[in-house]
């Protein structure tokens, strides 16, 4: 099996991609970076998603009418595969964004900082957020948007609905815990990749850790750096549960040596829908609940 290279082209990932540095035609806020040589002069209505996080959100705000472009890895909700698509992430056809006169484009920080200075110097406002490894940085990229799209009071609705999820969660958890007279984390582990090109999985320094650890769980790489987690590594720490993406999990179980892991032998490894930990969204409080439950039966 290799790796899902799609993994790590989403805006999600966490890898050292070049932030863009501050200067005179630049406002940095603490999570994003506003073009001031085109500022926004009215409530945008007609926007180019380039991350498909700010899809997501843009859509959990109401706002997914005013989308005239997205990429190709914006795919959630449904609707969004409706709009036009303006290509990839970091290729996105610039092009087209200019040719679609949008009033504004939202980008993450794989947009390359000449893309930026090409959509600057077309006239067109732009945004562009940085990568977040947190759900507070999330709370931040909700509110922000909902400032920009004028919609204030749903963004902090969205942000209020998602704490107090949370908040269940960990009741449940707590109950869970309680019942079984232990304080004792289960060890999780989240494939990433596997296989002859290697094992994969998140470290601390990823949104995927917190998932594991909001949901109460140990996650047993959360030591581990750029992404490598060894087969030894695994078996040295055997997982009580795994995590794996749906389209990945039947070829998992049946892999040599994974299918010696005391998780497999006990059927608690679980498929869970790609988008729900590869993208930092509201719907990650989805991801949060599923393993909670998987770990908590």
């Amino acid at each position: 099996m290799q790796i899902n290279l799609k993994y790590f082209g989403f805006v999600s990932l966490l890898l050292p991609f070049l932030f863009f540095s501050c200067n005179k035609t630049q406002d940095t806020k603490p999570n994003c970076v506003i073009s001031q040589k085109n500022p926004l002069k009215k409530t945008p209505v007609k926007v180019v998603s380039v991350s498909p996080a700010v899809t997501e959100i843009l859509f959990a705000l109401d706002c997914g009418d005013r989308l005239i472009g997205r990429t190709d890895f914006c795919n959630y909700p449904p609707e969004a595969k409706n709009i036009k698509s303006i290509g990839g992430i970091n290729n996105t056809n610039l092009e087209e964004v200019i040719k679609l006169k949008p009033d504004l484009v939202i980008t993450s920080s794989i947009f390359t900082k000449k893309m930026f200075q090409t959509i600057e110097d077309a006239g067109i406002p732009i945004i562009s957020f940085r990568e977040t490894n947190t759900i507070e940085g999330l709370y931040e990229t909700i509110e922000m948007l909902g400032e920009v799209m004028d919609k204030e009071t749903k963004a902090k609705n969205l942000i209020d609905s998602f704490k107090e999820d949370l908040k269940n969660v960990k009741i449940k958890r707590d109950s869970v815990q309680k019942l079984r007279k232990t304080t004792t984390l289960p060890k999780v582990y989240y494939v990433v990749g596997f296989g002859q090109m290697g094992d994969f999985s998140a470290g601390k320094n990823t949104f995927i850790n917190e998932i594991i650890t909001l949901a109460q769980g140990d996650n047993i790489a959360k030591e581990s750096l750029n992404w490598s987690f060894s087969k030894e590594e695994i078996f040295a720490n055997q997982p009580d549960y795994i995590f794996i993406r749906k389209e990945d999990s039947a070829q998992f179980v049946k892999t040599h040596p994974y299918t010696q892991l005391k998780a497999v032998k006990e059927n608690k490894v679980f498929g869970i829908e790609s988008n729900l930990m590869d993208i930092l969204s509201p719907r990650t409080i989805k991801a949060i609940e599923f393993i909670s439950e998987k770990i908590s039966d």
